[in-house]
């Protein structure tokens, strides 16, 4: 069976490690998630529930990116049926742009391959740049906008 944390880079040796969370890492996931999707919630009128976080931590296999044993990003994966549903690609401000995202979408479809499903999914804010990133990967704008005050956008992508 794939193990993401073994994955090799398709191209040059990537500085990025992969590896198992536990939830010793919670609160490191928590915080970047909420820091980074905060301007989102605070925009649309959400509220931030950590509760939900937490129980979505429970369900989810959930990894920690890292660059030099240093955390800078968290990947939370959940199969669905014949589907890969990418719960949440953070990265650390300071990171991105260093092609840390693009190491994590190609790892979850290589994971998804190898498991045999037909497709990934993800929610995405309507006005996060990261749909951008989605879109030249290969996601597409799967049905109508969710959310309130439509602000989520899902998108698939096959496998």
């Amino acid at each position: 069976m794939f193990d993401p944390t073994d994955a090799p880079s398709r191209h040059a040796p990537s500085p990025f490690h992969l590896r198992q969370a536990s939830m010793s890492d919670f609160a490191f996931a928590e915080a970047l998630t909420r820091t980074n999707m905060g301007r989102y919630y605070e925009r649309h009128r959400l509220a931030w529930r950590a509760d939900l976080f937490l129980a979505s931590w429970q369900e989810s296999e959930n990894f920690i990116l890292e660059i030099d044993n240093e955390p800078i990003g968290v990947l939370r994966l959940t199969e669905e049926g014949d589907s890969l549903h990418i719960r949440d690609v953070q990265i650390a401000e300071g990171h991105r742009g260093e092609g840390a995202g693009t190491f994590l979408l190609e790892t979850s479809h290589q994971w998804a391959r190898e498991r045999g499903l037909q497709e990934l999914q993800l929610r995405v804010f309507v006005d996060n740049p990261a749909a951008r990133l989605y879109l030249r990967m290969g996601y597409r704008v799967a049905g109508p906008r969710l959310g309130q005050l439509s602000a989520i956008r899902h998108m698939t992508r096959r496998v």
